[in-house]
């Protein structure tokens, strides 16, 4: 197990371990440098890490350690001779924060890499059909886990897919409602053309039409973000679009309000604490949302 400390603290650690070194006679005496450019990819059920190779002669491995805060006791849970590690022992929607330290050949072992990353692993899949019939039509992201593909009417259907005679192809439509002049649904906004769903990391903060239904018109190969009505965050690209369905792959953050959905960088700068809120301030979900969406089926968008 190691600590991870703030600046201050980290500085008087380094002060004792030189301070007590003065006298120590040894073959090597020296730590290596601590691993930096640390980064994950996010994963279902895991997360991968990385980080820069460190270039010192002597170099033996390194030694992968995890936590879940982003101070404090960080304990060992791998040892990698390259600059990567998966770590699989993980459940989905939970934060976990990484640090990496580098071994010499004598046992000397380096100070935590500095850089703050975490990383909250995700479900996702692959080749989901949805109809152009009103029982199949409905797509329920939080339905990971059992059946996504729903009727376009459900009260927790997030979008519905539908034949746009305007512009002559198949759309998805959020099923925001109306609850006593209080709007509560799901948000759509498009991505553009992807290779890979993994093209795309964060939800964006920018570009949502909170008061309005959305419609977006499917194309293959391009991409989507998702606000699901109960603020999580999903993505999904057309694969493939026939007669009279649409093929989908996605992404759903069950981790409320957290816009992760694939790579958080290695630049420090980004704290798990985010939540998702509207432009005012104010949360995109209460605790009664559901009680009112299941009382009405007033869909703004229009309906199939």
């Amino acid at each position: 197990m190691k600590m991870k400390y703030g600046l201050i603290g980290m500085l008087s650690v380094l002060l004792l371990i030189g301070a007590c070194r003065v006298h120590d006679p040894c073959d090597d005496c020296y730590d290596p440098p601590a691993p930096s450019g640390v980064w994950t990819i996010t994963g279902d059920d895991y997360v991968e890490i990385l980080w820069d190779h460190v270039y010192i002669h002597d170099l033996d491995g390194y030694r992968i350690y995890r936590s879940f805060q982003e101070f404090g006791e960080y304990e060992q849970i791998g040892w990698s001779y390259d600059n990567y590690f998966e770590d699989d022992e993980v459940t989905n929607g939970f934060t976990y924060f990484y640090a990496i330290t580098a071994v010499d050949d004598y046992g000397n072992e380096s100070d935590l890499s500095y850089e703050s990353i975490f990383d909250t692993p995700r479900p996702e899949g692959w080749d989901l059909e949805v109809g152009d019939y009103d029982e199949t039509a409905g797509v329920d992201f939080s339905g990971y886990y059992r059946h996504m593909v729903q009727p376009w009417d459900a009260w927790d259907t997030d979008m519905y897919l539908f034949w746009d005679e305007d512009d002559g192809s198949y759309a998805f439509a959020s099923t925001d409602v109306e609850f006593e002049e209080e709007i509560i649904g799901t948000d759509i906004q498009y991505a553009g053309y992807v290779d890979t769903l993994d093209e795309l990391d964060w939800a964006p903060a920018d570009g949502w039409t909170l008061e309005t239904a959305d419609v977006v018109n499917l194309y293959e190969g391009h991409a989507y973000w998702v606000w699901t009505w109960d603020n999580h965050f999903a993505k999904f690209r057309v694969t493939y679009i026939g007669e009279h369905y649409v093929v989908i792959d996605w992404a759903y953050q069950i981790d409320e309000g957290n816009p992760e959905l694939v790579v958080i960088a290695g630049n420090g700068s980004g704290t798990s604490s985010f939540k998702a809120a509207r432009p005012d301030g104010s949360m995109k979900f209460d605790p009664t949302s559901r009680e009112k969406r299941a009382s009405t089926v007033n869909t703004l968008a229009g309906g199939r």
